[in-house]
């Protein structure tokens, strides 16, 4: 999916919820700016429960990667009312931004099959060149049957053009990414 078109969707999921949170990042020009220290995560057990592994993927597969503006108290867990539960809402997806604006940039994934050390990523590029990039190692590790998300909070980049965000799940052998556009101005 390259664009969410809904504000909250549901994970259809039950159970425990952890949060560690960061202070915002600031836009840099000239090199990659690196938005780790922005990351925050939350995960909770999935409705389906742990599968059997795949070869086909190694059992972690990024699911979605949203970007919008940055928006006090969401991302969230079981936060949209009528929604049914679980949930996650999300600042609304957007496409045109202006320069520096502060943006959440949510990726979005699960562990189907895969327990062990896992590290999200944020890739942010204009063209061929990296603008900025994020990590985060999920303390812990992941866990199989788990549902996962963490969000980086950036500055849209400093210069106009399309810009290509891309989320991304690593652990062992697994290597999994969705991306998404926007247009800054």
């Amino acid at each position: 999916m390259r664009r969410l078109h809904v504000s909250v969707f549901s994970l259809i999921t039950a159970g425990l919820v952890a949060l560690a949170a960061v202070s915002p990042a600031t836009a840099a020009d000239g090199k990659p700016l690196d938005v780790s220290a922005t990351a925050r995560v939350a995960s909770m057990p999935s409705p389906t429960g742990p599968t059997a592994p795949d070869t086909s993927y190694a059992g972690l597969d990024e699911t979605n990667v949203t970007v919008g503006l940055e928006t006090a108290g969401v991302p969230c867990v079981n936060c949209a009312q009528g929604g049914g539960t679980p949930n996650v809402g999300l600042p609304w997806p957007i496409f045109g931004v202006q320069k520096g604006a502060s943006l959440t940039v949510t990726t979005l994934f699960e562990s189907t099959s895969f327990t062990g050390p896992c590290t999200a990523g944020l890739i942010v590029k204009q063209g061929s060149k990296v603008v900025a990039t994020g990590t985060y190692s999920i303390q812990g590790g992941c866990l199989a049957g788990y549902l996962y998300y963490v969000y980086f909070n950036i500055a849209a980049p400093s210069s106009a053009g399309f810009t290509t965000f891309i989320g991304s799940i690593s652990g062992g052998a697994n290597m999994s990414g969705a991306d998404t556009f926007i247009n800054v101005q």
